[in-house]
């Protein structure tokens, strides 16, 4: 006798709204037992669902993969890469975008100066009236955040994290306000920050050669490691 399994899929939009129901409950039965904020915080991460931890600047995390079974990162494969399998986790993308207040790895910032400015006026040309608190986040708010959102995690306290880019909510976790958390692509992609332009994951760094910035048109290896011989441009 076989027996057949049966997988069960659910979308984005529902698994938030569960979220969002079981949370209402566990706030009420908070006011009902007196539970301490500790508790029921606790409480919360039971049975919750958590985006995969994928170590974006660890490179310890990625082993490197050898020359012979490289491919160049352009971008058709950071396309395929980034908005399926992210960080090499099939179903995850663009996970740099993404925040997630249990394992912070990272924060939308600092963001250049001369960017935010020029990404206010990109907006006002065409018709759309946002002022710099409407992009970014700066210290004294962002320190309330991460206080409140984030467990007080110390990069939040760091003023050279600053200005950050500005967050929306994405269920129990946070995302840059201009992802599309659908399709998880870029708002504003032609108009990105510099800091996203430049942007390499470990993953990538360990899997792909990449153009060097001072060398246009060569693919490198830019991930050499100590006890890694082949470190050679191709």
């Amino acid at each position: 006798m076989t027996t057949t399994k049966t997988i069960r899929t659910i979308s984005i939009d529902d698994l938030y709204e569960q979220e969002t129901d079981r949370n209402i409950t566990l706030e009420a039965d908070h006011k009902k037992h007196n539970l301490s904020k500790e508790e029921l915080r606790e409480l919360k991460k039971e049975n919750r669902f958590y985006l995969p931890v994928v170590y974006l600047n660890h490179m310890d995390m990625h082993p490197p993969k050898p020359n012979s079974e490289r491919d160049h990162w352009t971008d058709k494969k950071a396309m395929e890469t980034c908005l399926s399998n992210c960080c090499g986790i099939p179903g995850t993308k663009s996970m740099c975008c993404r925040l997630n207040p249990d394992q912070i790895e990272h924060v939308l910032g600092p963001l250049d100066e001369k960017w935010i400015k020029k990404i206010v006026d990109w907006f006002k040309k065409r018709g759309i009236n946002v002022t710099r608190q409407d992009i970014v986040i700066d210290y004294e708010e962002g320190r309330l955040i991460g206080e409140n959102f984030f467990k007080g995690h110390k990069i939040f306290e760091n003023k050279e994290s600053y200005p950050i880019m500005r967050m929306q909510l994405e269920g129990p976790h946070f995302a840059c306000k201009f992802l599309n958390n659908l399709n998880g692509m870029c708002n504003i992609y032609e108009q990105r920050p510099d800091m996203c332009r430049g942007y390499l994951c470990g993953y990538v760094k360990s899997n792909f050669f990449v153009q060097p910035k001072n060398k246009p048109g060569t693919w490198a290896k830019i991930d050499v490691r100590p006890d890694d011989p082949e470190d050679e441009e191709k």
